[in-house]
């Protein structure tokens, strides 16, 4: 069932250079999850962040990233699994030629971040290749209890 509250035109957004999806918002699940589906180029990496109220976790469908967690890297190839808990700090890497993957965070309301961070895909595929907007992000993040701490990785 779609939630009320995000209607079909906004669940396919442009967010950061990725196409994301959002699959199941805190609307949806009485705010005990949310699910994302995202796709990426090579490279694409958010910036260094801690996520306070929320658990999150990546799997990994298609390509593979470099995950940081809490300053440890480690390769999630197609099938793999990270574990990204709150008060952690972590980030990505996109090194493949692109990645497929879905994310999921617990409890559920996440998902309006990335909707006030993006915009409507025009079309169900990759955004035109550009910087992700930095400060959009920041001002973006500040209503869920998230922090920005640092830069992409390389």
């Amino acid at each position: 069932m779609l939630s009320t509250t995000i209607n079909s035109t906004e669940r396919d957004r442009w967010f950061a250079g990725t196409l994301m999806r959002v699959i199941a918002g805190g609307d949806d699940t009485g705010g005990a999850l949310t699910v994302l589906e995202q796709r990426a180029r090579r490279g694409f990496s958010p910036p260094l962040h801690v996520h306070h109220g929320e658990d999150t976790a990546l799997l990994v469908l298609d390509g593979q990233l470099i995950v940081r967690i809490d300053g440890q890297d480690r390769q999630v190839a197609a099938g793999g699994f990270a574990w990204l808990p709150r008060d952690v700090p972590h980030t990505f890497v996109v090194d493949s030629d692109e990645v497929h993957l879905l994310e999921f965070a617990t409890p559920g309301g996440i998902e309006g971040f990335h909707i006030d961070a993006s915009d409507p895909a025009a079309e169900p595929a990759l955004p035109p290749d550009t910087e992700p907007d930095v400060p959009r992000l920041l001002a973006a993040v500040g209503a869920y209890d998230v922090e920005i701490i640092g830069p992409p990785m390389d």
